[in-house]
């Protein structure tokens, strides 16, 4: 590490839950940014499994079984474990690395994951994604849109929603105004997470937030911002993951030098 990191002197506002923030917390503290924890999303089991564990039931009925994310892994493997059941599949289908990471943590291995991109659009353009009974395993109110390319195919499509995301009850006490606008940098990791960072923002904090640099993990995330009313163009990394999110961040603060 040489003596003066270009994250050195920069504030970095990170929304993700504090469970999967681990790993970027690790590289901006090595990068010697300042880290700023505001959570702004909780992940956590569904009020009523009752719909998703009727799904899990019957996991030989499917063909292919796609999981949009490592939430989606984690709380399907709680789910099942809780009804003392064994997960099994012809063939599964991971949104993206990290999603394939949390299958290998539970001794499953992806045989479908996009070539590039961790989206819908990118899954739905791998050639190897067929059968005609395919379940996805996500959130609660995820999008629609691989469900819906899915059935236009002719697929029969089921959906288990294991996980619901949650606006926090609780905000960290700290004033965001404190930090210097200029050189602060917000991860913005999806729309629902910084609306419910607006959200948890005073108004004199709302227009702090209009004048940080949003460092956005895809090119939907930021049209979603500007649509909710960031008026700041956001800097979209190469995609979602902690490593793109860290590269388009250090090139930001390599520009402010």
């Amino acid at each position: 590490m040489s003596g003066l990191e270009p994250l050195a002197g920069k504030t970095v506002l990170l929304t993700r839950p504090l469970a999967q923030s681990r790993n970027m917390l690790a590289s901006l503290e090595y990068h010697q940014a300042t880290v700023v924890r505001f959570p702004s999303l909780i992940i956590r089991a569904p009020e009523d499994t009752g719909p998703a564990t009727r799904v899990l039931q019957n996991l030989a009925e499917y063909d292919t079984i796609i999981f949009s994310s490592a939430n989606a892994v984690h709380h399907a493997m709680q789910l099942l474990r809780s009804l003392h059941m064994t997960f099994c599949a012809r063939c599964i289908a991971a949104m993206g690395p990290a999603t394939r990471t949390a299958l290998e943590h539970y001794g499953l291995q992806a045989d479908i994951m996009p070539e590039s991109g961790f989206s819908s659009e990118d899954l739905l353009a791998h050639e190897g994604l067929h059968g005609q009974n395919i379940l996805i395993i996500r959130g609660v109110g995820g999008r629609e849109h691989l469900a819906r390319e899915l059935r236009a195919r002719g697929v029969r499509v089921e959906i288990a929603e294991v996980y619901q995301r949650l606006r926090p009850t609780t905000r960290p006490a700290q004033n965001l105004c404190i930090y210097p606008e200029k050189s602060t940098a917000v991860l913005a990791y999806s729309g629902e997470s910084m609306q419910n960072l607006r959200a948890l923002c005073t108004e004199d904090e709302q227009a702090w937030l209009e004048k940080a640099t949003l460092i956005a993990g895809s090119t939907r995330i930021a049209r979603d911002c500007t649509t909710m009313g960031f008026t700041k163009t956001p800097i979209i990394a190469a995609n979602a993951s902690d490593a793109a999110m860290l590269d388009a961040l250090l090139a930001w603060a390599r520009e402010q030098h």
